[in-house]
């Protein structure tokens, strides 16, 4: 209610060929409940009646949509004047019962109705240019490929082509994330390996004994690392709520960081369970023996669990499950 209209700010407006002097601030339009009268072509009374409503029903709030200013009236005097922005002459034209205020709907819903059309043209065009470019750089990558079997192509090009080539996953990961289209791989099914807390432990211990750690390391603060291990074998109406074995290793990894059950260690621990767990159900590995998740990834997913919010739970352990896949 303390803003005020700037009154020097006044421009005649047509709308739907109904010509009205309207007051221009703040990048909204503000106008009287005289003005809205006679815009709709009601009575004052019902103006006021359905801004009541409005705010009454908390549609709009009264702070952000209303402003004083100084008025001469008809008889000569000065008068604080309360002045409505654009949703409010909106609302109040979606609610009017009368010839002005139907034209007043028919002409703002045609307007919404290209906004969106125009919108979504808009949107669909760079859709379509995000998925050009995708499309050219796949298609550059696989030139690439080739280029680096030429014999006179240089070492050094050769070199900068593999990296590229080699981290193209990478960056279409990074590229989904960005987007928030990744998608949840299929994962393996069958498992040969079930983790139970006494198993952990010997994980936690062994760990302890080659790296020399302190005493501290691994101590439990509570029981909720018994929860973490039994979590990830947790059913819903009688299946696995994690059904493959890379999903559970994706929610041990990220319980084990999140819960942080040990006086110290916690990050390290869980890393190391996740590492154990893959490595026992034989998918740590690809079919050329290489890592699929390498220690300076595996480093940097564990910390950015750690930073994490709670709230991007769900995009964390699909990047996990991208890597692994």
């Amino acid at each position: 209610m303390g803003k005020r209209v700037d009154a020097k700010k006044q421009e005649a407006v047509v709308l739907y060929e109904n010509h009205i002097e309207v007051k221009l601030e703040k990048e909204t339009v503000w106008l009287d409940t005289h003005q809205m009268a006679d815009l709709f072509g009601v009575d004052r009374t019902g103006i006021v009646r359905h801004i009541q409503n409005i705010y009454k029903t908390k549609e709009l709030i009264r702070k952000t949509t209303c402003a004083k200013n100084a008025q001469v009236a008809k008889d000569g005097k000065v008068r604080e004047m309360d002045f409505y922005n654009l949703d409010i002459i909106i609302s109040v034209g979606y609610r009017v019962n009368s010839k002005k205020g139907t034209q007043f709907r028919i002409w703002a819903t045609d307007v919404l109705r290209k906004h969106l059309i125009d919108g979504y043209t808009l949107n669909e065009k760079r859709l379509k240019s995000q998925t050009d470019k995708v499309k050219e750089l796949t298609e550059t990558v696989s030139l690439l490929k080739n280029v680096a079997q030429l014999e006179d192509v240089s070492n050094e090009s050769k070199g900068i082509i593999q990296i590229i080539t080699e981290y193209t996953k990478a960056l279409d990961i990074l590229d989904d994330y960005d987007h928030r289209s990744l998608k949840t791989p299929k994962g393996t099914k069958r498992s040969r390996y079930k983790l139970t807390y006494e198993k952990a432990r010997e994980i936690i211990d062994e760990m302890k004994r080659k790296f020399k750690d302190s005493s501290i390391v691994g101590q439990e603060k509570d029981s909720s690392f018994k929860g973490t291990v039994g979590a990830i074998y947790q059913t819903y109406g009688g299946k696995d709520l994690y059904p493959t074995i890379e999903e559970k290793a994706a929610h041990l990894l990220y319980f084990a960081v999140k819960n942080h059950s040990f006086v110290d260690g916690n990050k390290r621990i869980a890393a190391a369970l996740f590492v154990c767990f893959l490595q026992n159900n034989g998918v740590l590995r690809n079919k050329q023996g290489e890592k699929r998740i390498n220690d300076s990834t595996l480093v940097a997913l564990t910390l950015m669990i750690a930073s994490s919010k709670p709230s991007e739970k769900e995009i964390l352990i699909k990047v996990i499950l991208n890597l692994i896949n």
